[in-house]
């Protein structure tokens, strides 16, 4: 610094103790740090600025796909409304995240309207031998107006309502347990569980000839709901063959067959012979609940299997229960 001027010095020896200096102004060069240093610090902080900006974007992009489910999920617990889906575009781990989460929403969905289906089913089903009941009962309580036989019919009915009531309440329960995650699974003798069907549905009705072959078959699953399915295709087989009739009954490499000699099931009637609570014109003048063939479609998808009906040659129908064999 010479006199409050910034300047470089150079200074060489000439000899004989001599030196030459020469001195050069840096106003220029100072001038041109200070330019150099500001824009520096616009640049630094711009892009600083910038990469905060596009920090702030990015993050909101990769977050988004959360964001939306949590207001998803909000709306769900908020509304019980089942309908809300996430955009799932993408093959990230937020896209595979969105895509579950429809899935689990679909399946809540289908299972709450398979719910309410089957409380409204049941509210019908159950109001008609209500409403018998109950008149029965009024018509008990006139006492004196009635003679004895007339009071042993009455009370009669009443008893054949109250059974079926009862029944139609088994397998509504039935169909409720079928949804619930089975306990036991085991290796189970299907031959066995056939023949033990067999005697009981020989016993409730002497009047009919069964026939059976029972080749040995090992069966992944719950023995008391296979017992109760092959016990519904007995007693819609003994429900459908003429007095004295034959029932055929095979097992065979996982499969029950069951068939019997009765006037058969209608063409238009054969699709939804499993539906809960169907009954075919030619049925409802029988007794039931319409819910048996459909516990053994929900045994048999239960255990990975099917349930199917047929309608073989020389009439009759047969059903058939197949089951994934052990290894």
């Amino acid at each position: 610094m010479v006199n409050g001027t910034h300047v470089r010095v150079l200074t060489s020896p000439v000899g004989g103790g001599l030196a030459v200096q020469v001195a050069r102004p840096l106003d220029e060069v100072d001038r041109s740090l200070h330019r150099l240093g500001f824009i520096l610090i616009v640049v630094t902080v711009s892009g600083v600025g910038l990469a905060a900006g596009l920090g702030a974007l990015v993050a909101r992009a990769a977050v988004a796909p959360v964001r939306r489910l949590t207001e998803a999920t909000e709306h769900v617990t908020s509304t019980t409304d089942l309908t809300q889906r996430i955009d799932a575009g993408g093959k990230d781990e937020l896209a595979r995240l969105a895509t579950s989460f429809n899935a689990m929403l679909e399946a809540l969905a289908t299972s709450l309207a398979s719910q309410r289906q089957l409380v409204a089913d049941a509210s019908h089903e159950l109001r008609t031998p209500l409403t018998s009941i109950r008149t029965n009962v009024e018509v008990l309580a006139r006492g004196d107006e009635l003679d004895d036989e007339h009071r042993k019919a009455v009370l009669k009915d009443v008893i054949a309502e109250i059974d079926e009531l009862t029944t139609l309440i088994s397998d509504l329960v039935e169909l409720a347990r079928g949804s619930e995650p089975e306990a036991v699974i085991e290796d189970v003798r299907l031959d066995d569980v056939v023949g033990r069907a067999l005697d009981r549905a020989s016993k409730h009705a002497p009047n009919l000839r069964f026939v059976a072959v029972l080749e040995p078959a090992l069966v992944r699953g719950v023995p008391a709901r296979l017992d109760r399915a092959v016990s519904n295709l007995l007693d819609n087989a003994a429900k459908w063959s003429p007095p004295d009739g034959l029932v055929e009954v095979t097992v065979k490499e996982g499969e029950v067959l069951v068939r019997d000699h009765g006037p058969g099931i209608d063409e238009e009637d054969l699709p939804h012979v499993f539906d809960r609570f169907y009954r075919a014109r030619s049925a409802r003048g029988k007794a039931g609940s319409g819910l048996g063939l459909a516990i053994v479609r929900q045994v048999a998808e239960s255990h990975g299997g099917t349930a199917s009906a047929e309608r073989p040659e020389g009439g009759g129908t047969l059903m058939r229960l197949k089951l994934p064999i052990a290894a």
